[in-house]
Protein backbone atom coordinates (compact mmCIF):
# COMPACT_ATOMS: atom_id res chain seq x y z
CA UNK A 1 0.00 0.00 0.00
CA UNK A 2 1.20 3.55 -1.11
CA UNK A 3 0.40 6.02 1.64
CA UNK A 4 -0.37 9.62 -0.56
CA UNK A 5 1.38 12.27 1.70
CA UNK A 6 0.87 16.06 0.87
CA UNK A 7 2.58 19.15 2.40
CA UNK A 8 1.51 22.86 3.35
CA UNK A 9 3.80 25.46 3.81
CA UNK A 10 2.96 27.16 7.42
CA UNK A 11 3.79 30.47 6.39
CA UNK A 12 2.10 30.97 3.25
CA UNK A 13 -0.63 27.95 2.78
CA UNK A 14 0.91 26.78 -0.84
CA UNK A 15 0.83 23.27 -1.22
CA UNK A 16 4.00 21.06 -2.18
CA UNK A 17 4.20 20.09 -5.89
CA UNK A 18 7.91 18.60 -7.04
CA UNK A 19 9.97 21.89 -6.66
CA UNK A 20 13.19 20.69 -3.99
CA UNK A 21 13.40 24.54 -2.86
CA UNK A 22 11.59 23.78 0.23
CA UNK A 23 12.68 23.65 4.49
CA UNK A 24 11.50 22.42 7.31
CA UNK A 25 11.73 24.37 10.92
CA UNK A 26 11.03 23.04 14.44
CA UNK A 27 10.73 24.46 17.84
CA UNK A 28 11.89 23.38 20.88
CA UNK A 29 12.41 24.26 24.49
CA UNK A 30 15.70 25.75 25.90
CA UNK A 31 16.83 26.36 29.18
CA UNK A 32 17.56 30.13 29.67
CA UNK A 33 19.80 31.43 32.53
CA UNK A 34 18.99 35.29 31.76
CA UNK A 35 15.62 36.72 33.00
CA UNK A 36 13.28 38.14 30.23
CA UNK A 37 14.98 35.82 27.34
CA UNK A 38 13.15 33.68 24.97
CA UNK A 39 12.74 29.95 26.10
CA UNK A 40 12.45 28.43 22.84
CA UNK A 41 14.53 27.60 20.04
CA UNK A 42 13.97 28.04 16.12
CA UNK A 43 16.09 25.42 13.81
CA UNK A 44 16.17 25.28 10.31
CA UNK A 45 16.75 22.73 8.16
CA UNK A 46 16.80 21.46 5.04
CA UNK A 47 14.11 19.65 3.44
CA UNK A 48 14.08 15.91 3.66
CA UNK A 49 11.22 13.83 3.03
CA UNK A 50 11.77 11.31 5.63
CA UNK A 51 12.08 13.83 8.53
CA UNK A 52 9.33 16.15 7.08
CA UNK A 53 6.59 13.53 8.39
CA UNK A 54 7.67 13.84 11.80
CA UNK A 55 4.88 15.79 13.62
CA UNK A 56 6.87 18.21 15.65
CA UNK A 57 8.67 19.76 12.05
CA UNK A 58 6.70 22.71 10.20
CA UNK A 59 7.02 23.03 6.51
CA UNK A 60 8.15 26.20 4.43
CA UNK A 61 7.76 26.38 0.55
CA UNK A 62 11.19 28.23 0.11
CA UNK A 63 13.41 31.14 1.42
CA UNK A 64 10.79 33.87 1.80
CA UNK A 65 8.64 31.78 3.94
CA UNK A 66 11.96 30.48 5.80
CA UNK A 67 12.64 33.99 6.73
CA UNK A 68 8.97 35.15 7.46
CA UNK A 69 9.00 32.17 9.44
CA UNK A 70 12.32 33.37 11.57
CA UNK A 71 11.18 37.15 11.87
CA UNK A 72 8.05 35.89 13.18
CA UNK A 73 9.42 34.06 15.72
CA UNK A 74 12.16 36.64 16.57
CA UNK A 75 8.91 39.21 16.91
CA UNK A 76 7.02 37.38 18.74
CA UNK A 77 7.74 33.18 19.52
CA UNK A 78 4.97 32.42 17.49
CA UNK A 79 4.37 31.15 13.45
CA UNK A 80 1.18 31.87 12.22
CA UNK A 81 -0.11 30.83 8.75
CA UNK A 82 -1.55 34.61 7.70
CA UNK A 83 -5.55 34.23 7.14
CA UNK A 84 -5.28 36.09 4.59
CA UNK A 85 -2.87 34.51 2.41
CA UNK A 86 -4.00 33.06 -0.71
CA UNK A 87 -2.53 29.62 -1.50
Amino acid sequence: MVWDVSFTCDVCGKKKGDSNHWWMFTLGDVDCCDEGQPRQRFTLLPWNFAESRNSEMHHLCGRGCAMQAMERFMTNQRIERETSAVA
